[in-house]
């Protein structure tokens, strides 16, 4: 059968745009290549304005019954284990990857969606004018348009031979959940550490466990032995405050999740008349915790816009040009702090005095957290709480 569009990619950005334009009534085929439940390479912390796009979706309250975590304060630490803490400007959540992507997998289908968990999607064939011929598994199908969901970077990105990946990133990425004494000394709080060669990011999630996610260079790896583990153990932990935490930790996921060519370099919103979501479209500094709340936000902003022109009231260009807009107005300025961010946590001296300006210029930190999401200010001594679950979540 022709589908009005096949999404490339179950995550939170495939699946919450999916689940929207199921909706607005359309056929949507969502084809993820892994099966579910699956842990994913990831910090995990959805910030505050995520619970607006859970909201929307009706399923807020389902989040929260996962177990997410609630987190309210920041601390963020130098390579001397120097640090200063401060108020989130409202609650955060943490929920791992394996529970929240299944819950919206599970909603979408519900809603309507043909969702093919296990399924590569090997060639798109076409363009926003013409339509596309979608190779899935080992069928083809037709669609009119085709979005990309499938993270930081995908088989797809070379056959559509995309600029970014003609440019090496040296940076290398992992992930385990731990738990222990010191988890709940993580409670309620998310923790970012620098060190040499690195930065690494502590938050609670479901079951009292804490994901401890970090990036660093190639050259780090390699000098501390080549293992996640040696790198972590012999780079990272050079800072006491996280030194401290971990020592109080043990791993207890089996494995730990990897990606290397981390690329946090500008993407392209569209390539071979596919549009681009979530990471597909660029991924923010992990530094920022942000990552999970921009795909969300990315598939509210493409779902009615998408809609539009599937319903023909939107030609192939102004679909572009609208979804480019409404993407560098809502993401430009944050990624581009983040880069920056991202660039001073490698420093050792940068990162002692962006910690050191955090602690003694309390608004700076407040001005950051709230510019890297897109946050608005708070009014001064507000302090506020997670939302209520809408009504209407089921």
């Amino acid at each position: 059968m022709p589908y009005d569009a096949v999404i490339i990619g179950g995550g939170l950005a495939g699946c919450s745009t999916a689940l929207q334009l199921a909706r607005r009534g359309h056929a949507v085929l969502l084809a993820e290549q892994s099966t579910y439940p699956r842990h994913k390479l990831c910090g995990e912390f959805l910030s505050p304005e995520a619970q607006s796009s859970f909201r929307r979706l009706g399923v807020l309250e389902a989040v929260h019954e996962a177990g997410a975590s609630p987190i309210d304060q920041a601390v963020l630490t130098a390579p001397s284990g120097t640090g200063t803490e401060h108020a989130l400007p409202d609650t955060a959540l943490g929920l791992s990857r394996y529970e929240l992507d299944r819950l919206l997998f599970r909603r979408a289908c519900g809603a309507g969606v043909d969702g093919r968990p296990g399924t590569r999607v090997t060639d798109v064939q076409g363009s926003l004018n013409d339509g596309f011929a979608v190779t899935v598994g080992a069928e083809t199908v037709e669609a009119r348009l085709v979005i990309g969901a499938y993270g930081r970077r995908g088989t797809l990105d070379r056959h559509l031979d995309r600029p970014f990946l003609d440019q090496r990133t040296p940076y290398v990425a992992f992930k385990a959940h731990y738990a222990g004494a010191a988890a709940a000394q993580v409670q309620n709080t998310i923790e970012l550490h620098s060190a040499p060669g690195g930065y690494c990011g502590l938050s609670p999630v479901e079951g009292t466990r804490v994901n401890a996610c970090w990036i660093g260079h190639t050259d780090a790896l390699k000098e501390a032995g080549g293992t996640p583990e040696a790198m972590l153990d012999k780079r990272l932990r050079q800072n006491p405050a996280l030194d401290t935490r971990l020592g109080g930790l043990t791993r207890v996921s089996d494995q730990f999740e990897a990606v290397s060519q981390v690329p946090l370099m500008p993407k392209s919103r569209f390539a071979g008349g596919i549009c681009m979501v979530g990471d597909s479209a660029g991924m923010i500094a992990p530094l920022c915790g942000d990552g999970m709340a921009m795909a969300l936000q990315t598939a509210d902003l493409v779902s009615p816009l998408a809609s539009t022109f599937l319903e023909g009231r939107h030609s192939p260009s102004s679909f572009r040009e609208k979804y480019e807009e409404a993407w560098t107005d809502t993401f430009g300025t944050r990624m581009r702090l983040g880069r920056w961010i991202h660039t001073a946590a490698f420093r050792p001296g940068a990162a002692r005095l962006l910690v050191r300006s955090c602690r003694v210029v309390p608004p700076l930190a407040r001005w950051l957290i709230r510019t890297t999401r897109g946050h608005r200010a708070q009014r001064p001594g507000h302090r506020a709480t997670a939302p209520p679950p809408a009504a209407d979540d089921r």
